[in-house]
C-alpha cells in the first residue's frame, strides 16, 4: 500500500495494471464501487479490464490476496456502487435528463444505456454489468425509474456476482497456469479493452444499418 505514494496520480491511473500494483486491493475495491456509484468509470480506465488484469495478477501472485477474499470484497463493492447510483437516480429523477453534456457525462451516452434499458427490462441490470457505459448508467437510470429497492439489489447482485466472477476466475487460473503473463500485461490491456467495447460497436454499427434502410 505504501508503493501508492511513490508514484504520481498520473502514473498510477494510467492503466489498470498500475493501480493494481500501486494501489493494491483497496484501489480496486475504490475503482469498482466508484465506477457505478458516481460515473468514474466514463472517465478513467476500469471495468472489464481491471478486473481481467486483477485476476491475472493475483493468479501470478503479483497481488497477494486470498481468491475468497478478492471475490467477496469486489462483488460487495460493486452492489454498493450500484445502490449510490441507484439512490442518486432516484433523487434527480427526470432532471437527469436535463442535464447538460460536461467532459465527463454526455446525452449521448445516456441515451444509448437508456434504450438498452427499455429493450431488457428488468434483465439490463444483470446484462447491462457487460457492456460498458451502460454498466455506469445503469444503477441510475433502475432510480429515475421508480424500480423497488429490493428488487434492484437481489438484480444487481446476481449480476455483479456474475460480472466479477467470471472475469476474475478466468484470468486468475490463466495467470496461475501461465505466470510470464503478468510481464506482457501491457501489451494485452489495449486488447482487453477492444473486447469490452465490442459490443458497443456491434449495436452502434446495426443501428446504422438500420437507420440506412429505413
Amino acid at each position: 500500500m505504501a508503493d501508492i505514494f511513490l508514484v504520481s496520480w498520473a502514473d498510477l491511473f494510467s492503466s489498470p495494471e498500475n493501480m493494481i500494483r500501486y494501489g493494491g486491493l483497496t484501489l480496486i475495491l475504490a475503482i469498482v464501487f466508484l465506477e457505478t456509484g458516481l460515473l468514474i468509470g466514463l472517465v478513467i480506465p476500469g471495468g472489464d479490464s481491471l478486473l481481467l488484469a486483477t485476476g491475472l495478477l493475483a493468479g501470478a501472485d503479483v497481488l497477494s490476496v486470498p481468491l475468497a477474499v478478492l471475490l467477496v470484497s469486489m462483488t460487495a463493492a460493486g452492489i454498493a456502487g450500484d445502490l449510490l447510483g441507484f439512490t442518486i437516480g432516484r433523487r434527480m429523477g427526470k432532471k437527469l435528463y436535463r442535464k447538460q453534456d460536461t467532459w465527463y457525462f454526455k446525452r449521448k451516452n445516456l441515451e444509448r444505456a437508456e434504450k438498452f434499458y427499455r429493450e431488457k427490462g428488468k434483465s439490463a441490470i444483470v446484462l447491462g454489468k457487460f457492456v460498458p457505459v451502460v454498466r455506469t448508467f445503469n444503477p441510475l437510470l433502475a432510480g429515475v425509474t421508480g424500480m423497488e429497492m429490493g428488487r434492484f439489489l437481489l438484480l444487481s447482485g446476481m449480476g455483479t456476482a456474475l460480472w466479477i466472477c467470471s472475469l476474475v476466475l478466468a484470468s486468475y487460473y490463466l495467470g496461475q497456469q501461465f505466470p510470464q503473463l503478468k510481464d506482457y500485461l501491457h501489451y494485452a490491456i489495449p486488447v482487453i479493452i477492444l473486447l469490452s467495447i465490442l459490443p458497443g460497436i456491434f449495436q452502434y454499427w446495426q443501428e446504422r444499418r438500420k437507420g440506412a434502410n429505413a
